[in-house]
Order: structure tokens, then sequence, then C-alpha cells
């Protein structure tokens, strides 16, 4: 099965930022190739632990990353990350009350490629001209 890697598309100026970004990427190959191999099912449950971990730390980092550099994309990204937030809760919701369902697994899979593909790479690259301007 293939897998998604990172790459200067996906580019923030801040490394730490761009860290934690590489992990997820890390995290949806490991689903996909737990799905390849049958056992995504049993896997879930620490994917959506480490999420909501992710999501508590990450987002914050990633919204003062944006207000200090003045990117014109922080409300957008601010927007985004609370319905990321929600979207996990439903998903979380739907794991303790049916356990780790075929489709549970496809709509983890499906919601990390979509937050990887539009949020990284159209709302979160916006930071890159804004450390850039910053550091010149």
């Amino acid at each position: 099965m293939p897998t998604i890697q990172w790459d200067q598309s996906m580019a923030t100026g801040i490394d730490t930022v761009d860290a934690q970004h590489k992990q997820l990427i890390a995290w949806l190959n490991d689903l996909l190739a737990a799905v390849s191999q049958g056992r995504a099912g049993s896997e879930i449950q620490g994917l959506l632990d480490r999420l909501g971990t992710y999501s508590a730390t990450h987002f914050g980092h990633e919204e003062e990353c944006m207000v200090m550099y003045k990117c014109p994309a922080a409300e957008e990204n601010l927007l985004a990350h609370k319905d990321f937030v929600v979207t996990l809760a439903a998903l979380r919701d739907d794991f303790e009350r049916d356990g780790a369902t075929a489709h549970l697994v496809v709509r983890v899979e499906v919601e990390m490629l979509r937050w990887l593909t539009t949020h990284i790479k159209r709302t979160d690259t916006q930071l890159l001209p804004c450390v850039k301007a910053a550091q010149s």
C-alpha cells in the first residue's frame, strides 16, 4: 500500500509544527498499513487516543505561531481546529458505542487524509510566507 510522504509543499517554516505534522503523517501511514494487513480494528483506539493528545497540544502551539507571525489564516485555522475536535469526539463516541467497526476505520482514514490534504496543505502552509517575512 502506498504511503504518504511529507514534502516541502507541507512546510510551515516552523520546525516544531512541521515535526508534528510529520508525526501525523506517520500515524496515517501506520493506519494505512494496518488496514492493508487487516488489523486496523485493533489499532483504532490507540490512534484515537493519540489524536486526542495531538489536537490538545499541537493545535494550541500552531495557533500561537499563527498569531505571533500575524498569519492571515489564523482565524480560519482556529475554526478548522475546532471542527477537527468535534469530528474526533464523534469518532470517539462511535468507537465507544460500537467498537472498532470497519465503517469507523474507514471514517478515521478518510478524516485523516482530508485533514492532511485540505488543512495542512491549504491552511497551515499559509504560515510559511509570514515566517519568512518576519525573518527578513
